[in-house]
């Protein structure tokens, strides 16, 4: 029996890391550290040290159809054949705008790439996938203020920052390795580290200054820092001069917004906020984070504007030692972004609405026309599902019931739709619902690359061999373009041929070629315009990528958010993570190690709130909101500020948090709804 050590990338969250995987025969059997690999030396989290999901028993390994006695299973040609013909039955009575597809940043980059244009070669922009929960707002905000909706540096800016604020980001929990090589590095040679949020999380233990608000409060108190900031004459004088446009506008918005102000609004003190500000304006050099507490808010598109503009105040873009904006969740979502995977982007943040963009785009593929109305995202998928108009609904390596805010309107969506494919590696809560099941070969089963958190592509090799029948999304969809009579457009038989396609689709992608990255430990940094350049750590150094190469400021206002306590749900619930379990606990659920070590879901409650309940730890409650309940123990914690529950949201929790929808971005607000609590037993 012989062992092999394959270079893969992690297939978590946004980090990157690289490490290797052991097998025997083509199986799994452990892992290896990779300490030359220069995102995390050598580190790795919980998550990444038991990947035993790889041989779990429930890996699903041939096509399954659904019948009046349960699932059964069928033949690939089978499969593919009743998936292509339902998928023309429903485009030639409805038409195309009918279906929908839901990509996966859990997949490569060629694959979310071939599934997006699969859809617009059938003629529809209903597409999208899960940045849609998570930084939608980020991509669009970022991109209306700087050009560029990424992060503006890499990981390295962030460990020589001066400076480091987290704005409703926990990367001790899920950024466990950025958090450690890089932050808590930087707070060893003194930088200061400022954390705002709502709950005392283990980032905030090794804080420097914590700013502890009620959820959906943000926009009062970014305001109220640039009002100080303002005021006392505090910012960057010659870089907004040089490089800033509206600074006048938002000084007459920021006015009113004294601390004062701020901690009526948000519970923070004023002190606490202007100490905060006193020390993130002590250096140029600093950085501005912030994960799902700014953006899955009804206003977390200004959420991000009000952040990228309290930067842009302190003159923390383009230079090194700076880096500014939203820490991906998983570990292709920059990826699957960056590929066109979205309902108003085509490859390469091209707007669907562009006729210069798409018909370029068009004419790289071969097709006379692209549709050109803006498609339907993940909510509005369900939303439209359910109201009967959509008809056929497309999953790639998603689990939307489990992720999905008010998530009794997704499974009723599903429902209802004529017909549902599931492409994955488990039978999924959303699997369970599907007509067609087509079994998917895992990251570490194929090859790819993928795109981190800071623009970082790299290439993940085949280190095992896929269970039963199982195969790689790439030549699913491959061959599902072909039975639809779509071979033409679909001449692909390897990732690396996809790539190089991509290469002339995307401009900031064109120097990545496959040879070069398959041979370059850490990836390429992107953007990377030619084959010789070597990539681009830091953006936006001598302009910006805006029309007049400016930021531009869009001052925003305060709004609460779309459901506030009152006399019959007196609560806040807001959701967060844990650092063994990831999103919908579909791989660490069956990692052994980690799902043992965190088998359950604990709502923290702060001690004055579980007083007036009676509540004490242990105790079984409901966690009752207007779109149901959700049935968890308790874990009293003063981590929380009184008034407000917080529960991990793997295990199910999103059944009861509220889908509004933030207007600009579609993102919903999972993170603030009113609720109440009931004591079981």
């Amino acid at each position: 029996m012989s062992e092999k050590l394959t270079p893969v990338i992690c297939p978590y969250c946004g980090v990157g890391c690289g490490f290797f995987i052991k097998s025997r025969n083509g199986k799994y059997v452990g892992i290896e550290y990779n300490y030359e690999h220069p995102v995390n030396k050598g580190s790795l989290c919980p998550k990444a040290n038991d990947l035993s999901f790889l041989n779990s028993p429930d890996r699903l390994r041939k096509p399954l159809k659904k019948t009046e006695n349960g699932f059964v299973e069928i033949s690939w040609r089978d499969a593919v054949k009743e998936v292509a013909s339902r998928i023309k039955e429903v485009v030639k009575t409805y038409g195309p705008d009918s279906v929908a597809f839901m990509a996966s940043a859990k997949c490569f980059n060629e694959e979310n790439y071939l599934l997006q244009k699969l859809a617009r070669v059938l003629g529809t922009n209903n597409v999208d996938h899960c940045a849609r929960l998570c930084h939608a707002p980020t991509l669009i905000g970022m991109g209306r203020v700087t050009g560029v909706g990424a992060l503006t540096a890499t990981f390295e800016d962030i460990g020589n920052s001066e400076v480091i604020v987290i704005w409703g980001s926990n990367p001790a929990e899920t950024y466990p390795v950025l958090m450690g090589q890089y932050i808590l590095k930087a707070k060893s040679r003194g930088a200061k580290v400022i954390v705002v949020g709502p709950v005392k999380t283990r980032t905030a233990w090794f804080s420097d200054i914590f700013v502890p608000i009620r959820p959906g409060t943000d926009i009062a108190v970014a305001n109220a820092m640039m009002n100080i900031i303002i005021s006392e004459g505090l910012y960057d004088k010659e870089f907004v001069e040089r490089r800033v446009e509206g600074f006048d506008k938002l000084v007459e918005v920021v006015r009113k917004y004294t601390p004062e102000l701020a901690e009526s609004i948000s519970g923070a003190s004023a002190f606490i906020i202007r100490q905060a500000v006193y020390t993130m304006a002590s250096s140029r050099k600093g950085s501005l984070l912030w994960s799902m507490g700014v953006t899955q808010h009804i206003v977390g598109y200004r959420n991000v504007l009000a952040l990228a503009t309290l930067a842009a105040l302190l003159g923390w873009y383009g230079k090194p030692g700076t880096c500014v904006g939203g820490l991906r969740g998983q570990n292709n979502v920059q990826g699957a972004c960056d590929m066109g995977a979205l309902a108003e982007f085509l490859p390469g943040y091209v707007r669907v609405t562009d006729d210069v963009g798409r018909s370029r785009i068009a004419s790289l593929w071969g097709v006379n026309e692209l549709p050109s109305n803006v498609g339907l995202t993940v909510p509005c998928i369900f939303r439209e599902a359910e109201s009967g108009k959509i008809k056929a609904i497309y999953v790639m390596g998603e689990n939307p019931v489990v992720s999905e805010p008010n998530s009794t309107h997704v499974i009723e969506g599903l429902k209802k739709v004529e017909f549902l494919v599931v492409q994955d590696i488990f039978l999924t809560e959303t699997a369970e619902h599907a007509d067609i099941i087509l079994p998917a070969a895992a990251w570490a089963e194929k090859e790819g690359s993928f795109t981190n958190s800071e623009r970082r592509v790299q290439w993940s090799f085949k280190a095992l061999e896929p269970p039963g029948e199982a195969r790689p999304d790439l030549h699913i969809i491959v061959d599902l373009a072909k039975e639809l009579g779509l071979e033409r457009y679909f001449p692909y038989t390897t990732p690396e041929e996809v790539l190089l396609e991509i290469n002339k689709v995307i401009p900031s992608y064109a120097g990545i070629t496959p040879d070069r990255l398959k041979r370059t430990l850490g990836g390429i940094v992107w953007p990377c315009p030619t084959p010789e350049h070597n990539g681009t750590q830091v953006l936006h150094v001598d302009r910006f990528r805006t029309p007049t190469g400016k930021f531009m400021i869009i001052p925003v206002e305060h709004q609460p958010p779309a459901e506030v306590p009152d006399d019959e749900y007196p609560l806040i619930l807001t959701t967060h993570r844990v650092v063994g379990i990831y999103h919908t606990n579909t791989m660490t659920g069956r990692s052994a190690s980690v799902s043992k070590r965190w088998p359950e879901a604990e709502a923290l409650i702060n001690q004055s709130t579980a007083s007036r309940y009676g509540l004490k730890n242990g105790d079984v409650v409901k966690v009752v909101t207007r779109r149901g309940e959700y049935v968890v123990k308790v874990r009293i914690s003063n981590s929380v500020i009184d008034g407000v529950i917080s529960v991990p949201w793997h295990w199910g929790a999103n059944k009861v948090t509220n889908d509004a929808l933030d207007p600009e971005a579609s993102t919903p607000e999972a993170k603030v709804c009113a609720c109440k609590v009931v004591r079981l037993g």
